[in-house]
């Protein structure tokens, strides 16, 4: 999206003539000509060098997080929100201007995003492989991994661990105390036969037990805890399986 923006600018059509949008998402239209976007790292960079320089980290954030979003409306607004951000004297207003359709859209996607993104911070669950790396599964509605993986980063610098995202076939893996980076098109399979080490199957345990422990039968509330723990998010939290 980021080599669209800089494509379409540079393109010099006007941009009332331009729209960005997802190759997959939405059916061509007659009487449109159709430019393909092959990705370009150094475009993307200037990018957001500008906007953040220009538009400020607040607007550099809503764009990141509705960039995750699955919304086939993403793209063009993203792209119409930075270019009106760089037609202001003052860029950095561009985050406030919510009564703007496109920036309310990325408002929108950025918020949703956020949210997903917040609770996968409380539900992610690693487990030890045999090797010695934590291993962890989700399948999130939003391509939040770049987004996550800063935080367990932080949190778990001495430690090789990997976050999967099952449905869309792509890894954070963090290698101890080097930071971590974004894998893309790794099968599942190279997953599903891999062994916990010996003592993971212990700690398993004692977590399950911990649960029941402090659980109290007389009440118990099935609904409360739905609202805080949907069942979406259960499939790969070991006190569950």
């Amino acid at each position: 999206m980021m080599t669209g923006v800089y494509d379409a600018w540079g393109s010099r059509l006007g941009h009332e003539n331009v729209r960005l949008q997802i190759a997959q998402d939405q059916d061509m239209e007659l009487f449109c000509e159709y430019v393909q976007v092959v990705p370009d790292l150094d475009k993307a960079e200037k990018v957001l060098r500008t906007v953040r320089k220009r538009l400020g980290e607040e607007a550099y954030e809503m764009i990141a997080y509705a960039a995750s979003y699955p919304d086939e409306r993403k793209a063009d607004a993203i792209y119409r929100m930075i270019v009106l951000g760089l037609h202001l004297p003052a860029g950095r207003q561009i985050s406030g201007m919510l009564t703007h359709p496109d920036v309310r859209l990325v408002f929108e996607l950025k918020r949703k995003a956020w949210h997903i993104t917040h609770r996968y911070l409380g539900f992610v669950r690693f487990r030890e492989l045999l090797n010695r790396v934590l291993f962890s599964e989700i399948e999130a509605e939003a391509d939040i991994l770049a987004l996550i993986a800063p935080h367990f980063a932080d949190r778990l610098p001495m430690e090789n661990w990997m976050i999967y995202d099952r449905k869309r076939q792509k890894a954070a893996v963090h290698v101890k105390e080097k930071g971590f980076l974004i894998v893309e098109e790794v099968k599942a399979q190279e997953f599903t036969e891999a062994l916990d080490s010996e003592k993971e199957a212990q700690f398993t345990a004692l977590w399950k037990t911990f649960h029941q422990a402090i659980g109290i039968k007389e009440r118990a509330n099935d609904r409360l805890q739905m609202s805080f723990l949907p069942k979406k998010y259960r499939q790969f939290m070991n006190e569950f399986s």
